[in-house]
């Protein structure tokens, strides 16, 4: 769980930031997710899930899922 400050997020010393695509494509829906510290560095399109908040992604080739709600982020490998 991470606290979440606006768009914003700060992982394992790392910070985050959701984004959205101007044109979303079959493969690339409009969210995603940036790295903004220490460098900014695309990280993954988020693929929605079902309910409102609920994404899937993947990042060096582990899916996970994240779970945005108005004030925390949770991350968690799925399976």
């Amino acid at each position: 769980m991470f606290p979440l400050l606006g768009n914003q997020f700060i992982a394992g010393g790392n910070k985050y930031v959701f984004r959205q695509r101007k044109k979303a494509t079959v493969n690339k829906p409009v969210d995603y997710l940036l790295q903004l510290q220490p460098k900014v560095e695309y990280v993954s399109s988020l693929f929605p899930a079902g309910e409102e908040g609920l994404y899937t992604f993947d990042y060096n080739r582990q899916v996970f899922v994240l779970k945005r709600s108005e004030f925390q982020v949770v991350i968690e490998e799925e399976g």
